[in-house]
């Protein structure tokens, strides 16, 4: 009479296999290193409205402008990565849509009375818990866009073609707190005759 086979137990899996591997590009679980290009964007004279037309008419400016930004991210596909009070941080993983969303958004605040201003830098930085970055490119469109005046888009370490309908005129070396004289920054603007469409078609809050 044959004895029956003790039956094979299975392996425990091991505690990173219950929890999650890390990444196989980032085996020690630490910060993986992006390509991406930033953008902030802010209301220009935004304290100087509050006090002039208070904080119900400020809400609803803001309001405003945060409409019609989420509008031109969601279709250019940008990421809002986070609001700044009278501004916001953008995030996109390629040139191109952030810098025809720059354009767009300029256009169309300005086309209901809102005027802001842009800095723009790509490059390399840290993605730190899933959701924030570090690193120069950050802190250098975070600057440009302080340095930017009325209506202005201020950019550096531009790589990719410009959209057809926008053009760039370099600038003299720029002072900038934090990091110094800074080459290369150009000056962005939007063709007059596509200015004028995209003024005429603000989508409605």
């Amino acid at each position: 009479m044959a004895i029956p086979a003790k039956p094979r137990s299975l392996p425990v899996p091991s505690i990173d296999e219950r929890l999650g591997r890390p990444h196989p590009t980032d085996p020690m679980g630490e910060a993986v290193a992006v390509d991406y290009t930033f953008g902030f964007v802010d209301i220009t004279g935004f304290t100087s409205y509050c006090e002039r037309e208070g904080e119900h008419a400020a809400i609803e400016l803001l309001t405003r402008f945060r409409f019609i930004t989420r509008s031109i991210a969601v279709r250019r596909g940008v990421r809002v990565a986070k609001w700044l009070g009278d501004g916001v941080m953008l995030v996109a993983v390629n040139q191109g849509p952030m810098l025809a969303a720059a354009g767009e958004l300029l256009v169309r605040c300005r086309a209901v009375g809102l005027d802001i201003h842009v800095g723009i830098a790509r490059g390399p930085v840290m993605l730190f818990e899933g959701d924030d970055y570090v690193g120069r490119p950050v802190n250098l469109a975070a600057r440009l866009c302080d340095a930017a005046g009325k209506s202005e888009i201020l950019a550096s370490g531009l790589a990719a073609p410009l959209p057809e309908w926008m053009s760039a005129d370099s600038t003299a070396p720029i002072a900038l707190a934090g990091l110094g004289m800074i080459d290369g920054v150009v000056r962005l603007d939007v063709h007059a005759d596509v200015s004028e469409r995209f003024s005429s078609s603000v989508p409605a809050a």
